[in-house]
């Protein structure tokens, strides 16, 4: 049985606080007694009297050297999310200077300020394509060409190979398509909007495809447990997992179930696989030579729809103890009740 030293009392570092994942992480921390250090480019979303707050930039190790101070455990979750393969220059060197070398200042100052344990958020897309049916874990990475593959496999093997070092243990947690009440920038508040402009739902694919969905209370559930179990001789050092609700679903599917559920009558369109590819391709060829607009969806985008991304969360139950505490039945339910307040609202 794995040992376990709890968070409970200690001091943790959250990057990327602000956000979605990380801000999840905080209030989950604050409820176990924890005095957490938020850092993020943007102000504090709430107050608390254990909640200290640090604003600055990721990129930045001097804007981020006080935040490390007294610190135990850190929870990695700045990141930016850009999953186009053409785009101008200027954007990849951004994309990569947050993604890569802002985990590498974490890195660097965990392991210079004393830091005990940090738990990286990466994700399912590391993995190469073709391994992406039920696999479990392997020693083998994506090499896709995309901004958000590329620079989240860098990430993840700077975390993994920085485990033992210092007295630092790392470990990295790979959940599907994140999603749950609040959640506003990448699945659930974009499809909120397109749908209030009344756009249709659209599909990619022939919906017989199926991806792995990640509910926020189970992936903050696994990312502590994670954390939890960085001790010396612990299997969970310098590891990555997947962490899903272990009930893969088709894209279109989780779409449709989740605007049923809002009660909005929406019409949908179907783009066959060929046709969304080329599109995709088309738009970010248009972004990558004039720096506009963004296009609506990427090539990858398109490829996480048409083809099977799921995984087996097998290791997870076993060196983490985890399980899913809300399946996505329930999980898209109480995401389509706050989904429906922001529609209202917009």
């Amino acid at each position: 049985m794995t040992s376990i030293r709890p968070l409970n009392g200690t001091t943790c570092l959250v990057t990327g606080s602000a956000g979605f994942v990380g801000n999840n992480i905080v209030r989950a921390l604050l409820a176990r007694g924890c005095v957490v250090h938020g850092f993020d480019i943007v102000a504090a979303p709430f107050e608390d009297p254990r909640l200290r707050w640090f604003r600055g930039d990721v990129r930045n190790p001097d804007d981020l050297y006080d935040a490390f101070s007294g610190v135990d455990t850190v929870f990695h979750t700045a990141a930016m999310i850009a999953t186009l393969t053409y785009a101008p220059r200027a954007f990849g060197d951004l994309v990569r200077s947050v993604n890569v070398d802002g985990t590498r200042n974490v890195i660097r100052l965990a392991q210079q300020r004393g830091v005990r344990r940090l738990v990286h958020t990466s994700s399912i897309v590391t993995v190469p394509e073709h391994e992406r049916a039920g696999a479990r874990e392997g020693a083998s990475y994506s090499s896709a060409r995309d901004l958000y593959s590329m620079t989240k496999v860098e990430s993840e093997q700077l975390v993994l190979r920085a485990n033992g070092q210092s007295g630092l243990l790392t470990a990295a947690i790979r959940p599907g398509g994140i999603y749950g009440p609040g959640e506003r920038k990448t699945l659930i508040g974009p499809l909120m909007v397109s749908l209030k402009q009344g756009a249709p739902l659209v599909m990619f694919g022939d919906g017989s495809s199926r991806m792995d969905y990640t509910y926020i209370d189970n992936l903050v559930d696994a990312q502590i447990r994670a954390a939890e179990r960085l001790v010396e001789g612990s299997p969970v050092c310098g590891e990555a997992y997947f962490v899903t609700d272990a009930d893969p679903i088709n894209t279109g599917a989780f779409s449709q179930t989740l605007v049923r559920h809002v009660g909005i009558d929406a019409r949908s369109i179907r783009i066959p696989r060929l046709i969304a590819r080329g599109l995709a391709t088309a738009g970010e060829r248009v972004f990558q030579v004039f720096g506009k607009p963004k296009p609506p969806f990427s090539l990858i985008d398109v490829d996480l729809c048409v083809r099977d991304t799921y995984f087996s969360i097998e290791r997870a139950r076993r060196d983490l103890g985890y399980e899913p505490i809300v399946d996505t039945h329930e999980g898209i339910r109480r995401t389509a009740q706050d989904a429906r307040r922001y529609y209202d609202s917009l």
